[in-house]
């Protein structure tokens, strides 16, 4: 029957809606009870319904009896999007996804996918990794590795890193307790309407008391995590949550099925599996992308030669890349080949333009592929051409605050041995600075013993979180201003808050005039690396105030 062309609801249309809208009455409401599909079909309507989003979910939505039609819903995302192709649609469907257990590698792949889709993981700056869990430390055991040769090297070098790591939890506590006695770290209270700051000795109740305990408790702790982070390998285990709407779901299916890694083809199925019950059709056309695969596949190889015997060249921590005129497609064509490599753009760049005419060709054409539809699309070289660009070489653990900054382009290359590491200098004050350096001799020794053995992408997974990685970003003004002023806050990771101060300073030598788009960078350089004392008192008088204490780690 077709839908009458009229926006009044009946009594009997609004007593039907009443389970499902916030306000049958309002023109402003929100939608509940129902399934994501019969959700985005009834969206999806909006552009060609003559009546809006109430009369069509009552009349074309829901059954006489006011139980929702949730065969017509799927019946007509199936029709828009898999058969018509209109992608858009497949973003008014969202879900709420959990992954419990991935290794940190692959969290980073997963969180690469930057549009559509808000991530939440695990944090290594807050969660302590010296407890087991089910008899067991907490990382990821590939089956390829387990069954090769390199088995018992694998697992006796991670049973190595994390007894280590479960070893310098006390000691590296104790040294910040040192630095910051209890009696002297204060929280804010309220006193006569107002916050103030108040030690141990100016607590008036059992409940600024316990504040005050629970503040310290963790301020020490993530004081620790940010030192002894440096030992953890990409394996480790964390959990993961996701809020992703239906286009970005299958994208990332698509990307996980079509990279190397074996974990990330049996997180695709449980990825669907799960969001099966939720967004069955949004998800329907999600599969291998042969294309980027053998894009993938085919600029590795040409990379490895074109490259083969070059020395890396060392360079800055940060590197703001020049973009002189008439020179677009040697920095195009080096764009295409850096993930693929471990040298810096610049190196890159001069490998290129010693290049003849015939190679450049070949470069482009093996990064373009043979493109068969308008859905072939080549990867993200092709976004060069920002107005700011920077190579970074940082700790995988930097890494990974950093890539949080989906608006820009990023390109990282593999996890590696050849950019070397550091070692915080609180490891060698609590005297572990020698069992610290065996864990990155014996990481790299595994790395290198699978990259042998034809392993060169698990070989990531044995990298540990200070092991250096070279990354490139390039992003607008606007971007470069949220990035900076954000991520050099008190409270952030020193070695970010250097990075990041470092990528701000070279952007101010070459545009001075800009400063005050990036007036409120924080510069200062905080000793003790107790870097959460600040944001830990203000959030135990939020604690007081709504009574609410997240003691659960205390």
């Amino acid at each position: 029957m077709k839908p009458k062309r009229t926006d009044e609801l009946t009594d009997r249309e609004k007593e039907i809606l009443t389970p499902y809208v916030s306000d049958v009455d309002a023109n402003v409401f929100a939608l509940k009870n129902l399934n994501p599909e019969v959700i985005g079909a009834a969206l999806a309507r909006y552009s060609r319904a003559p009546t809006g989003l109430k009369e069509t979910i009552a009349r074309e939505f829901l059954n006489p009896d006011g139980t929702p039609n949730e065969i017509k819903g799927s019946a007509l995302i199936d029709r828009v999007v898999n058969k018509f192709g209109d992608e858009s649609v497949a973003e008014l469907a969202v879900a709420p996804l959990c992954m419990e257990d991935v290794s940190n590698l692959m969290t980073k792949i997963i969180e690469d996918c930057r549009i559509g889709g808000s991530p939440i993981e695990e944090s290594t700056r807050y969660v302590l990794y010296d407890q087991k869990k089910n008899g067991e430390w907490r990382y990821v055991r590939p089956p390829n590795i387990l069954q090769s040769g390199l088995g018992n090297k694998f697992t006796e070098t991670m049973e190595f890193l994390f007894n280590t790591y479960a070893g310098l939890v006390e000691p590296m506590q104790e040294l910040f307790r040192k630095r910051l006695p209890k009696e002297k770290f204060q929280i804010e209270v309220d006193r006569d309407g107002k916050p103030v700051k108040a030690g141990l000795d100016k607590l008036e109740n059992d409940g600024e008391r316990k504040a005050h305990s629970i503040a310290y408790g963790f301020t020490i702790r993530s004081a620790a995590c940010d030192v002894i982070r440096c030992i953890l390998p990409a394996c480790t285990k964390a959990n993961m949550g996701l809020v992703g709407n239906g286009r970005f779901y299958s994208g990332l299916i698509s990307k996980l099925l079509t990279q190397d890694l074996k974990e990330g083809h049996t997180l695709a199925g449980g990825i669907q599996k799960a969001l099966n019950t939720q967004i069955p059709t949004f998800i329907k056309r999600a599969a291998k992308n042969n294309y980027q695969a053998d894009n993938h596949r085919n600029m590795r190889k040409l990379c490895a030669e074109l490259l083969a015997g070059i020395p890396i060249e060392k360079s800055a921590e940060v590197v703001l890349l020049d973009d002189p005129p008439g020179e677009q497609q040697t920095h195009l064509l080096a764009s295409m080949i850096f993930p693929h490599v471990q040298h810096s753009t610049e190196q890159i760049r001069n490998v290129v333009r010693s290049l003849g005419e015939d190679k450049r060709k070949e470069i482009f054409a093996a990064y373009i592929g043979e493109r068969k539809t308008k859905r072939d699309r080549p990867g993200r070289a092709l976004e060069n051409g920002y107005p700011i660009n920077f190579d970074i070489v940082a700790g995988f653990a930097e890494y990974r605050d950093l890539q949080r900054h989906r608006m820009l382009t990023q390109q990282r290359q593999d996890l590696g041995v050849l950019l070397g590491y550091s070692v915080p200098q609180e490891i060698a004050e609590i005297d572990r600075k020698d069992i610290v350096r065996e864990c990155f001799e014996r990481s790299e020794d595994l790395n290198g013993d699978l990259k042998k053995a034809g392993m060169e992408e698990e070989a990531q997974y044995v990298t540990l979180f200070n092991h250096y990685i070279r990354w490139n970003v390039g992003m607008n003004l606007r971007e470069l201003g949220h990035l900076a002023e954000l991520r050099t806050q008190k409270a952030g990771h020193p070695k970010y808050r250097r990075t990041v101060q470092l990528m701000t300073k070279l952007f101010l030598k070459r545009s001075p005039e800009m400063e005050p788009i990036l007036q409120f960078v924080d510069h200062n350089d905080y000793d003790g690396g107790i870097t959460r004392a600040d944001q830990e008192a203000r959030t135990a008088r939020k604690s007081l105030a709504s009574n609410l204490f997240d003691d659960q780690d205390d």
